[in-house]
């Protein structure tokens, strides 16, 4: 697995968070009710199917015990509500994998909510993921990668020693607000939100955010850490699990030891519970026809996927061995 000479990142820096391990695979379970919002498609009948929890995670799990990977997964609070789910949560925890805080409805403009409703979709995800496994979540990523000062003052508040939301990557930020003036244009709906640009500023490797301005590194240690996803090539390629697809194309074995030289502190990717899955897991699904038109991703065979990202875990996990980022950040005191 991962290199035993590899030495755990200790940072010396104030800047730098002293962080137990260099790397880490997170997936967003994010539900196809979050897709329907995101492309202004009706929400989904109470208690529809939703192949991301079932065949989704399922795969996911399978696919990171090939590798005995410890993963953080995002968990959106409401999707507890169901028993299936609550039992499929604690097969994630049996499996030495992290639950983390994902907001309780998936509000892709949470960061523009007042407090109470941002104190509300902290606070009752944590109470939903410790009833249904036991264990408080230490760690938050804000829908959409809306995040601002005052989610993340929310967050320090729920006990949590760490924000994963921050995706400084401008190709992204681009891309969405075209995307969005383009429909606002043409008068179709879409209850996504844009991202603050500032957080293309932020640094690219984990920082201690300031309290006012979370887009820059505190010139202290705190006892709270901001892990940005991964993004390389002047901030313009992500690494999750969409863009391995694209990535692909000039292979990924030429690209991981380039990664693995630049991020050598500390390297994630980021995977959502929708990456599992092909247009055939969406038979008798609830408007599967117009999320197919709107999800190209869905297009490609889950056969094809899987090959990709056995390619992908088995180059990291030949230099690197993935632990949770509740693991990871476990040296760093919870706020006061």
């Amino acid at each position: 697995m991962g290199d035993s000479n590899r030495k755990s990142i200790t940072g010396t820096s104030p800047i730098e968070p002293p962080l137990e391990g260099d790397a880490n695979i997170s997936v967003d379970v994010d539900g196809l009710d979050c897709y329907r919002a995101i492309h202004g498609l009706p929400l989904a009948p109470p208690k529809s199917v939703d192949p991301t929890w079932t065949t989704g995670l399922r795969r996911a799990r399978e696919l990171f015990a090939e590798f005995e990977i410890s993963a953080t997964f995002f968990i959106v609070g409401r999707d507890l509500e169901r028993p299936n789910h609550r039992q499929i949560a604690r097969q994630l925890v049996d499996d030495d994998h992290e639950l983390a805080n994902h907001s309780y409805d998936h509000p892709y403009d949470l960061r523009r909510q007042p407090e109470s409703e941002i104190s509300y979709q902290l606070g009752a995800t944590d109470r939903a993921i410790l009833e249904a496994t036991g264990q408080k979540p230490v760690g938050f990523r804000t829908p959409g990668y809306n995040v601002s000062a005052e989610i993340i003052a929310f967050s320090r508040r729920q006990g949590h020693r760490y924000d994963a939301s921050l995706f400084p990557c401008s190709s992204y930020w681009a891309a969405k607000a075209l995307v969005m003036g383009w429909r606002a244009f043409q008068g179709q709906e879409s209850r996504s939100d844009r991202t603050d640009p500032r957080t293309l500023l932020a640094p690219r490797e984990p920082y201690f955010p300031e309290p006012l301005q979370f887009w820059k590194a505190a010139p202290t240690a705190k006892n709270y850490v901001e892990i940005p996803m991964t993004v390389f090539a002047g901030g313009t390629v992500p690494i999750i699990g969409t863009s391995l697809h694209l990535i692909d194309a000039v292979r990924w074995e030429r690209i991981w030891p380039l990664l693995d030289r630049r991020f050598a502190r500390f390297f994630s990717l980021e995977f959502h519970a929708l990456d599992f899955l092909d247009a055939t897991d969406l038979h008798n699904v609830y408007g599967a026809r117009a999320l197919l038109e709107r999800q190209p991703d869905l297009h490609i065979s889950w056969h094809n996927k899987a090959h990709r990202y056995r390619r992908v875990l088995h180059s990291i996990c030949s230099t690197r061995q993935p632990i949770t980022l509740a693991e990871a950040t476990s040296g760093i005191n919870e706020p006061g």
